[in-house]
């Protein structure tokens, strides 16, 4: 059994004509977008320039592959220090491997504003059949996607949704292809908010929407009818101990993924198991962690809007008492934090305080998986984490 890597090596002679696009592909994709591809890849052309379709594909104006590395230099696009390792290999393979070597990737837009609480990247990989994927970037590790993240408790939609429903909109209808959407994390989530939320005749148009152990939505997004219109294409897949594809979800159909790893690591797209072509699945999530899960999500539900606002608003002001701008930073000074949080800490209430240790100690689990590269060892006991 492998990866995504030993995926690509295995397959990648084959092409989209010859082994049409599944499910695989779309995590391959979904973790490509976490490279540092701007300034590298065109940006969005404002409502000018058509994507042709499946017979003048290779007229796509974009770069392939390989001509990334002629625009930036590879440091650069591996700059993202979480599986540095993985994503160098991921690159490697993706350039010698004759599936994805030939696809285009075009209306690259990358955008961070902690003001607006924005973290937003998305990219448009136009393949060999004429089909175009769009694909959103989950967190990535700067602390204002994960607060980003933890609003969407609170309210939506966040800004990055809102912003995933216009991209949607401007490269559907700019394209002649049938579209593909989706994404990693929260990547996921935006995939099936733009979905929900773009032009009919953009939702009409989309094949398939890939949700990748992406969070699911506040209740009341779900009655309005949108969802109904796009869940029987919605593939959602989360790995066997999931946690934040189960955050907020009660209405998906999902399918279940071994991974080569426990716990929270599972969430690393890296670690999950493909053989023969194919994701190893298993019957459903660990029942430890979904009921675990069960009851976060009780308890988000129970807050009142402004309870949960408050809630992210001390989390992060203890975080940003620890000084730490990423994810890394947060869990490579983790003495420093400690001490620095502890000391905010004290001016919360009891069970706001003790919510607060358990999300902290999530993140710095990320954190410590981040600087490791990858995390993927599986030991005994661990596995029923």
């Amino acid at each position: 059994m492998g990866n995504i890597i030993d995926y690509i090596r295995e397959y990648g002679d084959y092409s989209f004509l010859e082994r049409p696009f599944c499910d695989e592909d779309s995590l391959v994709i979904a973790q490509l977008s976490y490279l540092k591809l701007d300034g590298a890849v065109p940006e969005p052309m404002q409502g000018s320039g058509e994507i042709p379709g499946p017979e003048d594909w290779e007229e796509c104006p974009g770069v392939t592959l390989g001509e990334i590395s002629h625009r930036k230099r590879k440091e650069e696009i591996l700059s993202d220090e979480r599986f540095a390792r993985d994503n160098a290999a991921l690159l490697e393979a993706l350039q010698k491997s004759r599936r994805f070597q030939t696809m285009r990737l075009h209306d690259c837009i990358d955008r961070t504003d902690p003001a607006e609480r924005l973290q937003f990247f998305a990219v448009a990989c136009t393949l060999e059949d004429g089909s175009v994927f769009l694909a959103f970037r989950g967190t990535d590790e700067t602390l204002v996607g994960w607060k980003e993240d933890f609003y969407m408790a609170c309210r939506m939609p966040v800004r990055s949704q809102e912003l995933s429903a216009a991209y949607l909109d401007e490269i559907g209808s700019r394209c002649r292809g049938s579209l593909l959407v989706g994404g990693h994390s929260k990547g996921g989530n935006l995939a099936v908010y733009a979905a929900m939320y773009c032009r009919e005749t953009v939702r009409s148009r989309i094949r398939r929407i890939y949700d990748l152990d992406g969070p699911g939505f506040l209740p009341w997004l779900c009655e309005d009818g949108r969802y109904e219109a796009v869940k029987d294409r919605i593939r959602k897949i989360v790995p066997h101990s999931s946690v934040v594809g189960m955050l907020l979800e009660d209405t998906a159909a999902y399918e279940v993924v071994e991974s080569s790893t426990f716990g929270l690591l599972q969430h690393n797209p890296f670690s999950w198991m493909i053989r023969e072509g194919r994701f190893v699945t298993v019957r459903d999530v660990y029942k430890g962690r979904k009921a675990a899960v069960e009851i976060v999500n009780r308890w988000i539900l129970s807050l009142t809007k402004e309870e949960r606002e408050t809630f992210v608003e001390e989390l992060f002001a203890v975080i940003e008492a620890s000084e730490a701008e990423t994810l890394l930073d947060f869990s490579g000074n983790w003495k420093n934090a400690v001490r620095q949080m502890a000391s905010a800490l004290q001016e919360t209430d009891r069970e706001t305080r003790k919510a607060l240790w358990h999300v902290f100690r999530a993140l710095f689990i990320a954190g410590k998986e981040a600087a490791s590269g990858h995390g993927t060892k599986k030991k005994g006991n661990d596995r029923m984490a």
